[in-house]
């Protein structure tokens, strides 16, 4: 995997050489909000103590991209990001008779390998471009924090999973870098999860903010 990572690095990186084709260079990061969409495992334990839907976490990512291909509305975009998703669990915490007094939550992230590729439509409007973008995704498990109740679930996990990546945003430009401000979504095509032991399937919603170079005429 760790040389998986670093190759595509490197094709990213090496997207400047041809500023007839490579538009741009930079980097993108923000905050990550995963949501399952569904959450049905087998497993009798978790279903015995934790009985409410999961709640989203916010996590923290970061991505390299190239945008190239460029003509007056159209350009195309590739991405490689590190994208942890992950999401918390609560339980009813007892007193020593048995009573629930309180609750308490349990956290769960998985860290993945983002590789995108997408289509970008703009409108250029003051020295501003306002864009919308979507395209294909593959997420690539790279690691992973459990809890050791979620353990059996989670090791059961796909640890590739398709799906798409859709969003919208602003960049402020001028002759050699630009700032970007986006909104993206990426809803799963595959099942996290799909077999005899359950169903998981999410959802997730990043916001960033980035900076990018321009490449030379």
């Amino acid at each position: 995997m760790n040389k998986l990572v670093i190759t595509i690095a490197g094709l990213l990186l090496s997207l400047q050489v041809n500023a007839q084709v490579f538009k741009s260079l930079g980097f993108k990061g923000g905050i990550t909000v995963t949501n399952f969409s569904e959450w049905n495992p087998s497993d009798s334990t978790i279903n015995k103590f934790y009985t409410k839907a999961p709640e989203s976490r916010i996590l923290v990512n970061i991505a390299l991209f190239a945008e190239g291909l460029s003509t007056k509305y159209f350009s195309t975009v590739g991405e490689i990001a590190y994208n942890p998703k992950g999401v918390s669990f609560s339980y009813p915490m007892l007193n020593g008779n048995g009573n629930v007094i309180g609750e308490e939550s349990i956290d769960n992230r998985i860290g993945y390998i983002s590789l995108m590729l997408c289509e970008k439509a703009r409108v250029n409007w003051n020295k501003m471009n306002l864009y919308v973008f979507a395209g294909p995704r593959v997420d690539m498990q790279l690691n992973s924090n459990t809890d050791r109740d979620f353990d059996e679930t989670y090791r059961k996990f796909n640890s590739m999973i398709f799906g798409a990546t859709t969003g919208l945003g602003v960049e402020f430009y001028d002759r050699n870098f630009k700032i970007i401000t986006e909104f993206q979504y990426e809803p799963d095509i595959a099942y996290t999860l799909d077999n005899s032991y359950g169903k998981v399937k999410k959802n997730t919603w990043l916001l960033r903010v980035g900076f990018g170079l321009n490449a030379g005429k």
